[in-house]
């Protein structure tokens, strides 16, 4: 590298820092106080936290009273929606709590509520639902990666806890429900269960030890229809018929588990493959190792059920276009399934998906931007999915695009029947029911109605007693909120009448309210309210969102990508939902391994330091290591860095394993690098292997490393995570529960900065 690129690298340093400001905690503010005569108060929260979706709540509250006691919510954002009671009650979540929409009255109330305006992450836990909406499967965190598994019964809320040390994700509940609502199949302690949600709460269901079908996680299990029931034992493939689950369960050590419909070539590790059965239940496909997608025949299998299972078809997937995230499969009646897989693009780390349709050539369907969660209609024939400002409706048959909804980005969708969907966008909740159309005129809307707000742009009197919000993304359009139904009604557009610019009143004589500064640093500001007759005071609406507090501590992620990049579209991924800075460390040996991943690892804006260029062991006594060496190494990998991306590693850099002598520090620093150590908390990668022949390194498994990090981490630390692990075998990884464990470090009051912020 030339004196040249060296000084104009370290004069980007300050640039860097500007440019990343953006990156740094966001908190919360309060805007736009609106009084009326009756001391009732309008006012909006915008939030824009790391971890969570940013969005603006709507609140009605009263002068007079402090806290949630006199304040209302007036807008429910769906982070999350489930559909409830037959698709009578749509329950929508966020940050605030869980509220509840009647179908049948058009009415709108909350289930329960935070006390005070949140200001941390609050992402929500996924619920599983049974197709009938009567029962529902959570995790209660009970610690930062486990905690209990829930039964709930969704009309009364009575719970049952079917495993009090369940593993706690924040993608799924690993329950899987019988497509008739009869049966919930559960994971417990590597084992899997059965249970009878009705018999559950009725106190007559028999003990867990008669309702087990076998070893493995739920991934070992897949219903074909109401009365088929598939499950995978190592090589095995057994189908039960779900009359007789109990039988078997009493049974198990005589009659075994099921009837044998045959064996795999390759044997399925439930913790990490997945398989789909088509609805006849002839077909099988098994997805391993995350790249290898094969179909097996079931139609016909010898009188002992041993021989393997005949191969239909087999193909590695792959895209040059992306790193996969995660597949999705739909297998409708009488066709080839469709694969949808979740991509990171190599070109500059946005979300892509690709669609395919599999069978003896693998035909691309669709390559889809920034698309959202698909959703598939219950008869299986229609699959639904938002891309940008619309929501799409597809013919899983055709592949055509049969029904389009424009006009805002969908948060969650669900079906009601195979027409209707609730659509949850970022202004607004809608019901949507629509026709087929044709290929040339897809966007039939036969009816689109507004349930209630999302969230809104403002929020203001209209006289003295009406309240009035105007669309979040679609300015000129406006709502009237109906206090009776707590729902929100379209009034009109600024196109059907003449509207002048609502100016927020402030005073009544009795009040002053005011947004001002706080010495809460989660906040941006805070609500006053200032008694203007007899004794003359000013308090917060909220105090704690006043209340002086320590600023956060701040920590920093660091991943080092050595010579793997097996977890690296699963750390791109989570980094980017959570919208938290990382840098990553790169060795020479990965830059010359994968070229594409490092230009997409810069393409998303990540801060890239140097790992050395060889992955030797520096302290090794199989060769000497100089200053000139040292010296030479960083320059190399430098130079190799910027031939591969035309970009500049920054100056800070660790040896390989983070195993370097004071001489070795040194020399990077007469180099003009800054030494990073993090090893003490470099503990994903400790093998099975390594811990055995050095009984001092101590293995942990991703959920305890995640418990050590939290109990152990303080303000400047830095947390190491592995890109993945070439040598040796691990039992999970780390990256593989990144989510966690950003959401833990969140949760518990820490700061996510980048490096150089924290330096």
């Amino acid at each position: 590298m030339t004196i040249f690129r060296r000084q104009v690298k370290k004069m980007t340093v300050l640039a860097f820092l500007l440019s990343t400001a953006s990156m740094l905690w966001a908190a919360v503010s309060f805007e736009n106080p609106d009084i009326n005569s009756r001391n009732q108060v309008l006012f909006s929260v915008y939030h824009d936290i790391p971890g969570s979706p940013a969005y603006r709540t709507l609140f009605l509250s009263d002068a007079a009273k402090t806290g949630s006691s006199g304040t209302k919510i007036l807008s429910c954002y769906p982070e999350k929606m489930e559909l409830l009671s037959g698709g009578s009650i749509l329950q929508v979540r966020n940050r605030y709590g869980t509220a509840r929409y009647s179908i049948h009255d058009a009415t709108l109330a909350w289930l329960s509520r935070a006390d005070t305006v949140p200001a941390d992450s609050m992402r929500l836990s996924p619920q599983a639902v049974s197709p009938d909406g009567k029962w529902l499967c959570y995790v209660r965190k009970t610690s930062f990666a486990n905690g209990q598994l829930i039964l709930k019964n969704t009309a009364n809320l009575s719970e049952k806890v079917l495993d009090a040390r369940s593993d706690f994700s924040y993608e799924r509940v690993n329950v899987l429900w019988a497509p008739d609502s009869s049966i919930v199949a559960y994971e417990k302690d590597g084992m899997l269960y059965f249970c009878d949600p009705k018999a559950a709460f009725q106190q007559v269901q028999m003990t867990e030890e008669y309702r087990k079908i076998g070893s493995g996680s739920i991934r070992a299990l897949c219903w074909a229809s109401d009365k088929s029931l598939f499950y995978i034992d190592r090589d095995v493939v057994y189908k039960i018929n779900a009359s007789e689950l109990f039988t078997r369960g009493l049974y198990a050590p005589m009659v075994g588990s099921g009837v044998v419909c045959g064996r795999l070539p390759v044997a399925f590790d439930s913790a990490k493959d997945r398989f789909w059965i088509n609805p006849e239940g002839t077909s099988l496909a098994v997805l391993q190792s995350d790249r290898i997608i094969t179909c097996y025949s079931l139609k016909s299998r010898d009188a002992e059920g041993l021989l393997y299972l005949p191969v239909q078809y087999a193909s590695p997937f792959s895209d040059v276009r992306g790193s996969v995230t995660d597949f999705k499969l739909f297998w409708l009646r009488g066709k080839d399934p469709v694969l949808w897989a979740d991509l990171v693009s190599l070109a500059d780390g946005s979300h892509k998906s690709a669609v395919s349709r599999l069978g003896q050539e693998t035909v691309q369907l669709s390559f889809i931007d920034d698309a959202g969660a698909p959703a598939v209609s219950p008869d299986g024939t229609r699959l639904a999915f938002a891309s940008n400002n619309s929501l799409y409706v597809y013919d899983l048959a055709t592949w055509k695009n049969i029904a389009r909804l424009d006009g805002e980005r969908t948060v969650s969708c669900l079906w009601c029947g195979n027409s209707t969907l609730f659509v949850g966008g970022v202004s607004t909740v809608r019901r949507w029911t629509f026709e087929s159309g044709s290929s040339s005129c897809p966007n039939v809307v036969t009816g689109s109605v507004t349930l209630f707000l999302s969230a809104g742009s403002r929020v203001f009197w209209n006289g003295d007693g009406g309240i009035r919000a105007e669309d979040a993304v679609k300015p000129g359009v406006f709502y009237d909120y109906d206090s009776v139904r707590g729902a929100w009604t379209v009034a009109f557009t600024s196109a059907e009448a003449s509207l002048p610019e609502k100016q927020p009143v402030v005073q009544n004589g009795r009040y002053r309210v005011f947004v001002g500064s706080t010495p809460n640093p989660r906040f941006d500001n805070t609500l006053y309210i200032r008694t203007l007759t007899g004794t003359v005071d000013t308090r917060p609406l909220f105090p704690d969102t006043a209340a002086a507090s320590a600023p956060k501590e701040r920590i920093a992620l660091v991943f080092d990508a050595m010579d793997s990049a097996d977890g690296l579209s699963r750390i791109l991924s989570v980094l980017s939902e959570y919208r938290v800075a990382g840098t990553f460390f790169m060795n020479g040996e990965f830059i010359r391994r994968y070229p594409g991943e490092v230009k997409q690892i810069v393409s998303s804006g990540y801060e890239c330091a140097s790992l050395f260029f060889t992955a030797a062991d520096l302290t090794g006594k199989d060769f000497v290591v100089d200053a000139d060496f040292i010296k030479r190494g960083l320059a190399r990998n430098e130079d190799e860095f910027y031939t591969t991306t035309g970009k500049e590693l920054s100056l800070f850099w660790h040896a390989p394993y983070y195993k370097a002598t004071s001489e070795i520090k040194k020399a990077g620093e007469k180099a003009g690098y800054r030494y990073i150590d993090a090893g003490k908390l470099s503990l994903d990668t400790v093998t099975l292997e390594g811990a055995v022949r050095e009984p001092s390194l101590q293995y942990m498994t991703a959920s305890q490393i995640i418990s050590y990090y939290l109990a152990t981490v303080q303000d400047g630390y830095m947390i190491p995570v592995s890109t993945g692990i070439t040598g040796g075998t691990r039992s999970d990884y780390l990256y593989e529960k990144l989510d966690l464990l950003i959401g833990a470090l969140l949760d518990a009051g820490f700061e996510i900065v980048p490096l150089r912020t924290l330096l």
